[in-house]
């Protein structure tokens, strides 16, 4: 039999299967989508909530006042030759004056009044920089000439940083979890629909048909199954984030948050859809090739 008319006839085959077994298939399908919208609905929702808190800023920022006397310019261009300082910031006595009664609501009504402050620098640290590091930044930035004195706080990283780690490894296990049992119940899912190849392999084999020409049409189903599973996970985690995006979106302007609830990008719904179709093939292969082996005893 040539390539091509063994091609076709697995297509025949596999048609005739998914007719004969429309019920068990679609079953099958329903199961799979089920299993496959948990993973893909719970990381979507909190990939995107998840997101201002990702974008908070972990950089340390220390402020260093000058002396009275001191050239600001020339203070901040001494810093920023420090390693580890990514950027240097000037604010002026007057733009500190002017924040600080902005901030307070005061309003200053003796212009000639003599301003308190001093030029301000500011120093930001990379995010990368660990803690024990910024002090000792610190002790080198107070050693800089017209430096009258530093502040700076690390503990609020250091709190962040172990309460990440903290979720980031229970998310990890929870995920570990739930794709076990989606990979429990997608082998389930598939293994049903080769159900009834036992009887069609022995037929098979008496003929003399080769491994590879048997497992075809089951090979093939496998990843219809699993290409229509996971097209239809993404319709079902489309559906649950249309019910809760008017809710999420409502709690995000009370706290002034730009949220919005969607699916992830187009190129990544194919690439979901690609790679469960490939696993169900190749999960379809392996419950055939089972089978094969049977019949041969």
């Amino acid at each position: 039999m040539s390539v091509l008319s063994s091609r076709l006839w697995a297509l025949q085959e596999m048609f005739r299967g998914l007719s004969a077994d429309k019920g068990l298939f679609s079953l099958a399908i329903v199961l799979s989508a089920l299993a496959l919208s948990i993973p893909l609905f719970i990381s979507s929702i909190f990939y995107q909530v998840s997101e201002p808190i990702r974008q908070l800023p972990t950089s340390i920022e220390i402020t260093v006042f000058t002396d009275e006397n001191a050239n600001a310019k020339r203070v901040a261009a001494e810093i920023e030759k420090l390693k580890g300082i990514d950027a240097v910031r000037v604010i002026p006595k007057e733009t500190a004056l002017e924040s600080l009664n902005s901030r307070f609501g005061l309003k200053d009504k003796t212009a000639d009044a003599k301003n308190p402050l001093p030029d301000i620098v500011h120093a930001t640290i990379g995010s990368s920089v660990p803690s024990a590091d910024v002090d000792k930044i610190g002790q080198l930035i107070e050693k800089v000439r017209g430096v009258d004195m530093i502040a700076y706080e690390t503990s609020w990283r250091d709190k962040l940083q172990a309460l990440s780690r903290a979720g980031q490894i229970g998310i990890l296990s929870l995920g570990v979890i739930v794709a076990l049992l989606v990979m429990l119940v997608l082998a389930a899912a598939i293994r049903m629909t080769t159900l009834t190849a036992n009887p069609q392999m022995r037929a098979l084999y008496v003929f003399g048909a080769s491994p590879s020409f048997a497992i075809r049409p089951w090979a093939w189903r496998g990843f219809i199954l699993m290409l229509a599973s996971s097209i239809g996970a993404l319709g079902i985690t489309q559906g649950g984030i249309i019910l809760l995006k008017p809710a999420v979106t409502d709690v995000a302007s009370l706290y002034g948050i730009d949220m919005s609830l969607a699916l992830p990008d187009w190129s990544w719904c194919v690439g979901f859809v690609i790679i469960c179709s490939l696993v169900g093939y190749i999960v379809a292969v392996l419950a055939a090739q089972d089978s094969w082996k049977r019949a041969r005893l």
